[in-house]
């Protein structure tokens, strides 16, 4: 199987994932949480790892090249030198062997105490902490500087990503 890099119309990637499956094409479209403030809510969004791009799959000899970059959501398959050029398996391989089976990227690095983190997700999303425990059900007890004073919190270790 060939993986061909697809740009998608701008929050349309859903739609070009939809379309390009009706046509017979197998579609990858790595995603990561994010959070985000709706309100005085925090919510956990899935949103492409790559925004605005997706990967298409297919094992036919002859690609209908027109009828991919016509299809409702996709911008245009990405070219060089003019020409459709597939991307290595090996690369599409490595970030699925990262997801789970919905997609979504895992993280990689065991954080452990003294490790620097950034906080992914809830109402501290983006903020940086030092962990200062482990327990055995994963949580983590974290020191976030907020407003010029050490603040001791409990997260859950899957909500925070290494810093190196």
């Amino acid at each position: 199987m060939n993986w061909y890099l697809i740009q998608t119309k701008p929050n349309r990637y859903k739609i070009a994932q939809q379309h390009l499956n009706r046509q017979g094409f197998k579609v990858f479209l790595p995603l990561v949480i994010k959070t985000s403030k709706k309100g005085i809510k925090f919510v956990n969004d899935l949103k492409p790892l790559f925004p605005s791009y997706l990967f298409l799959g297919t094992g036919l000899e002859s690609i209908p090249w027109k009828s991919i970059n016509s299809t409702r959501g996709v911008s245009k398959v990405i070219t060089l030198d003019g020409k459709y050029r597939s991307v290595a398996s090996e690369i599409i391989e490595g970030i699925r062997s990262r997801c789970d089976q919905n997609g979504v990227l895992e993280k990689m690095d065991m954080i452990k105490a003294n490790d620097r983190a950034k906080i992914e997700r809830g109402p501290f999303a983006d903020f940086i902490c030092s962990v200062e425990k482990i327990d055995s059900n994963n949580r983590s007890w974290v020191l976030i500087d907020i407003l010029q004073q050490r603040t001791r919190t409990v997260l859950s270790v899957s909500n925070l990503s290494k810093i190196n």
